[in-house]
């Protein structure tokens, strides 16, 4: 509110008219929300209030005065623009809708047709988040059992390296749908019962057809989504952003194997069910590994400058794909204490594991235009720094060299699996 009232005193419009208000959406909103977790949270402004100055410059000043608030980083050019920061140590992404009125509190507890139809798409798609909320809540049957899924799935998705919606894998939106996919068609169900449930459905669906909650057919269309299509619960229907690959697909799809393969006989004497949440062995699975090392001079620009990249880094799993070079990325950010400056490192696992040759600096290169391709990228970059190498395992940091001890069950629990048509046709 004071935000909205110093924009207002700006624009020279009666400051008592200009209201703001903020909207809680994703695992927070649905009571799945765990230790680690952050708060997806939606900034609701009025009309005078733009996205580029208002929102990033003027409401991020106020925020950087509060003590309570540390690590404020923009990330202007996604699809779904957002600030990132810790309120009292807590994780918040921040997105913003520019309503077309005044009194943006006022209207948007509303969700008039009207209204949304006069918004623009940025604040549409931040305002989807909300809206998919709402609607998903209304139609799973027991709040209860989906939330305990819900949890159960993240924690899942998180210690198997897929929970990272920028490096092509799911995002909070995506797990949400499919957990309460299966709780609509389960209502019964315990939530072990569920669980077993969400691997036997999802590790054999058929991916050209849509996960949706409602019963009727899409015509929306959404290319990128392709690979694994997941309708959003609106009106009118859309498919959520997806940022998935030919090689996230590929690893969401084993990840998706191996728990129908533990889940499938829970009554062996022998079944745990820690082992779904093991850690996933980067270090036994591949030999060679991309090394992604960000820096900037200080921690700040560091923040920002790897907000940026992050928001970019699809591109580099497409050259690599391009090049005939599948990738597993981790989503891990380690930090290289050899080096003064601050830093950030990512590891990413190279498919095949025999890889010949990897020209590192023509994919610095080419990755660079996407990275500087508009004037924000250019500025970063004049202070920071990308650097691209190929290593081994034995320059792998500690945190990735974990190993798994049920390699001998799953292969003995997955015997009995065929592989569809869709494993010969994802490359």
């Amino acid at each position: 509110m004071r935000w909205a009232k110093a924009v207002a005193r700006e624009q020279s419009v009666p400051q008592r008219m200009a209201t703001a208000t903020v909207l809680t959406y994703g695992s927070y909103s649905l009571g799945a929300h765990g230790p680690e977790s952050d708060i997806d949270a939606l900034c609701v402004g009025p009309c005078i209030a733009t996205l580029q100055y208002h929102f990033f410059v003027v409401l991020r000043q106020i925020l950087e005065g509060r003590p309570e608030v540390s690590g404020v980083q923009t990330i202007e050019s996604a699809k779904v623009p957002l600030m990132r920061f810790r309120f009292s140590g807590v994780a918040i992404d921040f997105t913003y809708a520019q309503l077309p009125v005044i009194d943006a509190s006022k209207a948007i507890n509303t969700f008039s047709p009207q209204l949304l139809q006069k918004i623009d798409e940025r604040s549409w798609r931040s305002l989807s988040g909300v809206r998919v909320n709402e609607k998903i809540v209304r139609l799973v049957p027991n709040s209860e059992k989906f939330q305990i899924l819900l949890r159960c799935v993240k924690l899942w998705a998180r210690k198997r390296g897929l929970h990272c919606h920028h490096l092509g894998f799911f995002a909070g939106i995506h797990l949400a749908i499919l957990a309460a996919y299966i709780c609509q068609r389960f209502p019964n169900a315990s939530v072990n019962g569920l669980f077993i449930v969400f691997f036997q459905t999802f590790a054999h669906w058929p991916w050209q057809v849509p996960v949706s909650l409602h019963d009727e057919p899409t015509d929306c269309l959404h290319p990128e989504g392709r690979l694994m299509p997941i309708v959003m619960p609106c009106t009118p229907p859309e498919f959520c952003v997806s940022n998935v690959t030919r090689s996230t697909f590929k690893k969401i799809r084993e990840e998706l194997t191996r728990g129908y393969a533990f889940t499938k006989d829970p009554l062996r004497h022998d079944f745990e069910w820690t082992w779904l949440f093991e850690p996933f062995p980067y270090a036994e699975k591949h030999q060679q590994f991309l090394r992604i090392a960000l820096c900037a001079p200080t921690l700040a620009e560091l923040r920002d400058w790897a907000g940026w990249v992050k928001s970019r880094l699809r591109f580099l799993i497409l050259k690599l794909e391009r090049a005939g070079i599948g990738c597993d990325p981790c989503p891990s950010e380690e930090i290289d204490h050899a080096v003064e400056e601050p830093n950030m490192v990512f590891y990413w696992g190279l498919i095949p594991e025999k890889i010949m040759h990897v020209d590192t600096s023509s994919l610095k290169e080419d990755f660079m235009k996407d990275v500087t391709n508009d004037v924000y990228g250019k500025v970063k970059c004049t202070r920071s720094d990308v650097t691209i190498s190929v290593v081994g395992l034995s320059q792998l940091p500690k945190s990735m060299c974990t190993h798994s001890v049920q390699w001998q069950y799953l292969q003995h629990c997955m015997l009995g699996y065929q592989a569809t048509s869709e494993d010969h046709v994802i490359w």
